[in-house]
């Protein structure tokens, strides 16, 4: 469901991607902040340095993977 992400880091990344429509201008959200290094992954959420809506909580606590409603699965404390 890319329309409707569950993961606010996933709703920037699809944000940031171009969109093919002709003449239709779009909303630019790039993203900030620096990419961690896979050998030095970052405490809490992997994400936590480049997500637009990370709260303390992603940066103390990784967040175990969870099934949401309509079956889609996310790790992520804000999609509680």
């Amino acid at each position: 469901m890319l329309g409707a992400p569950a993961h606010p880091y996933t709703e920037a990344l699809l944000a940031a991607a171009p969109k093919p429509i002709p003449g239709k201008k779009r909303e630019k959200r790039p993203l900030s902040g620096d990419v961690p290094s896979p050998l030095e992954v970052p405490p809490g959420c992997a994400f936590h340095p480049r997500c637009p809506r990370a709260v303390p909580r992603c940066r103390e606590q990784r967040p175990e993977l969870k099934r949401l409603p309509d079956g889609r699965q996310v790790a992520c404390w804000l999609a509680e």
